[in-house]
């Protein structure tokens, strides 16, 4: 018995010592960085995450805005040239936050600029990050691998839509990563990465499904002619894009020749062939399961068929009465018009059904009369967004069909192209202006206009080329924000005033 007695005081013992065990790390736990919950004030929730990871934290600063947007006028006594700082505090590391429009102790984006940011204080943002937060920019911060995971982390959990990530070359053959499936980011700056051309083939790949981006910048890489093939394999299938920066790389008439190629027509692969069958077949399937089921009778599960198999519902509705032979009840008719104290039939219901059919009609056929109604529904007609939906790539109308060969539009989704500070030659103008001509003399749909805007200053085309020269008159013709350069007598009557 005695020993009976000493092992249940032992497991008891060694249960108790278990559970305190247990108990110290649920305690530690919840003082753990993870364990935090956001009160909503970003500068306390910084804070006390910095605290609990035991780090020092970074100066959160306010970020500079211009005179213009202040919109307030300085104190007396405020110099307003110049403002005294102290002493090498330019230099100082802090993250620079601009404060969010409806809450006022969240924010909406911060910068870092110049300093290296650990892994550390990046886990620190990104624990504190609220869901306010729209634009994150690093310039120059020595991110690598790990630091961007810690970034594509924040991403999936908040709805960033402006990512800047200049300067950190370390991070050239990940940056893929950021267009994930659930990626929500619309504006994409790469600036300054030392991109190759096999580190933009990942890239492409993603950029080929991605769904969300519409301005990317590559300015300033080592991206040659194979990577400007990789990327006109991306913009394929891609009909999100509408600017991208390709300024200061190592571009020539090779890589010129494969992005005006898609601003064209594309002749589909065998592969993409298929997977245009597949999804016309899947289209075809959807619109019959939408479709009520029907019987041989006639008959749907919701709606019972006719007995008659002459049509009786077709008589129906040239007589307007009931029955297929035009007697209708006319006991049931008296029965269902309602009617007035003296026993009168009315007709102010069907009156106002046939004056707002009227009116619609009238809408529709823009005969509208003169009257607050009418100015109204033409502001509101004219002042109504024009919105340009692009379809999916493979499911376009063919354009031609010849030995198997499917062709059908290319991209015109993309309406702004930069392509300054590259080794252009002539032949690289032919080719963009064949395809600029392409698309200025083809048929597109309502609101869809192709490439608006190019730019190719510093290459190595003749300026006085003829390509060249009919190249600026079709972008002058289709460049909305083009302006007119001064004829010589303005710029002499000009000069002569100064």
């Amino acid at each position: 018995m005695a020993k009976k007695k000493e092992k249940a005081a032992a497991k008891e013992e060694t249960v108790q010592a278990v559970e305190g065990e247990l108990e110290d790390e649920e305690v530690a736990d919840d003082n753990s960085p993870e364990a935090y919950a956001l009160t909503g004030d970003y500068r306390t929730d910084y804070n006390e995450i910095c605290k609990r990871s035991e780090l020092a934290p970074i100066l959160l600063k306010q970020r500079g805005q211009s005179p213009a947007s202040l919109g307030t006028e300085p104190a007396e006594g405020v110099p307003t040239t110049y403002t005294t700082k102290d002493k090498y505090e330019y230099l100082k590391p802090c993250v620079e936050v601009e404060q969010d429009d409806d809450n006022k102790d969240s924010i909406k984006s911060f910068y870092i600029k110049g300093w290296k940011v650990s892994t550390g204080i990046l886990n620190v943002l990104n624990l504190a990050a609220p869901q306010t937060l729209t634009t994150i920019s690093f310039w120059r911060c020595g991110l690598d691998r790990e630091a961007l995971h810690i970034i594509v982390n924040m991403l999936s959990k908040v709805a960033i839509r402006s990512v800047s990530l200049d300067g950190n070359p370390e991070c050239a053959g990940h940056f893929h990563l950021l267009l994930s499936e659930d990626c929500t980011i619309s504006s994409l700056s790469l600036r300054s990465n030392k991109i190759s051309c096999t580190d933009v083939a990942l890239f492409s790949a993603a950029l080929s499904t991605n769904k969300s981006l519409t301005n990317l910048s590559l300015h300033n890489n080592s991206i040659e002619d194979e990577g400007a093939q990789h990327l006109a394999r991306g913009l394929r299938m891609n009909r999100t894009l509408l600017t991208l920066n390709l300024s200061g790389n190592k571009l020539t008439d090779v890589g010129t020749k494969a992005l005006s190629e898609i601003l064209t027509s594309l002749t589909l692969s065998h592969e993409e062939i298929v997977a245009r069958r597949k999804l016309i077949s899947e289209n075809k399937s959807a619109l019959a399961t939408d479709d009520p089921p029907t019987t041989p009778g006639g008959r749907t599960k919701d709606r019972p068929g006719s007995n008659s198999r002459t049509g009786s519902h077709t008589a129906l509705d040239k007589k307007g009465k009931g029955g297929a032979s035009g007697k209708g009840n006319k006991k049931q008719d008296k029965m269902e018009k309602p009617g007035t104290k003296d026993g009168r039939k009315s007709d102010m219901g069907n009156k106002g059904k046939d004056d707002k059919r009227k009116g619609a009609a009238d809408a529709k056929k823009g005969n509208i009369k003169k009257g607050t109604a009418g100015k109204k529904y033409q502001e509101e007609k004219e002042q109504e967004p024009e919105v340009v939906e692009f379809s999916n790539p493979l499911l376009e109308s063919n354009m031609s069909e010849k030995e198997g060969k499917i062709v059908v539009p290319g991209n015109y989704a993309l309406t702004c192209l930069n392509l300054n500070n590259n080794a252009i030659d002539d032949n690289g103008i032919t080719y963009l202006y064949k395809a600029l001509h392409f698309q200025e003399n083809s048929t597109m749909k309502r609101g869809i206009k192709g490439l608006l805007r190019l730019t190719l200053k510093n290459n190595r085309y003749d300026n006085e080329s003829r390509y060249y020269t009919e190249l600026v008159d079709i972008m002058t013709r289709r460049d909305p924000f083009y302006e007119q350069p001064l004829i010589e007598e303005d710029q002499s009557n000009i000069t002569a005033q100064t």
